[in-house]
């Protein structure tokens, strides 16, 4: 019995070290800290959109005002409740980038998961993203997100590395 146990608790702990294969990764960074107005809504939609999953299974998603989340190896997302901050403050600078494994694929997939996707991929032609195909999507509570290739040489239906620069 304690062997069967040792083995199930063995099995646990190497699923949450180790991410979904699936997940999408976060670009440029292996942290980000978003605000969020709503937080079990957020959750969901980094859980059944990204493929993240919270890091501590414990966590209530409607009474934490903070959850961590991991997108794939060395990404990690935290979520914080930001309610009652003024909207021009909670607006971030730039989108939150992922990268993901095909942008036209990752497209079709937002779409069929209901999220508003503004456009279709296209060249970023400034920056010191210039050369790189990105598709821009929303959030359910409005902020803007982007899945990027790695590749400025990339086509919009080609395959996209899955590690940040």
């Amino acid at each position: 019995m304690l062997l069967h146990t040792l083995c199930l608790l063995a099995l646990a702990l190497a699923a949450m070290a180790s991410p979904s294969a699936g997940a999408a990764t976060l670009y440029g960074t292996g942290y980000a800290r978003v605000g969020v107005p709503d937080m079990a809504q957020a959750v969901t939609f980094f859980q059944d959109v990204l493929d993240c999953r919270p890091i501590d299974a414990n966590v209530t998603r409607k009474s934490a005002s903070s959850v961590l989340l991991s997108c794939d190896t060395g990404s990690i997302v935290e979520l914080f409740d930001n309610r009652g901050v003024p909207a021009a403050s909670a607006k971030p600078d730039q989108p939150l980038r992922f990268v993901a494994d095909d942008l036209r694929h990752g497209g079709d997939w937002l779409r069929r998961e209901g999220v508003t996707v503004n456009g279709s991929p296209h060249r970023l032609t400034s920056g010191p993203l210039a050369g790189r195909m990105v598709l821009d999507f929303l959030a359910p509570w409005g902020m803007p997100l982007q899945l990027l290739d790695s590749h400025a040489d990339s086509a919009a239906d080609g395959v996209l590395a899955t590690v940040a620069d």
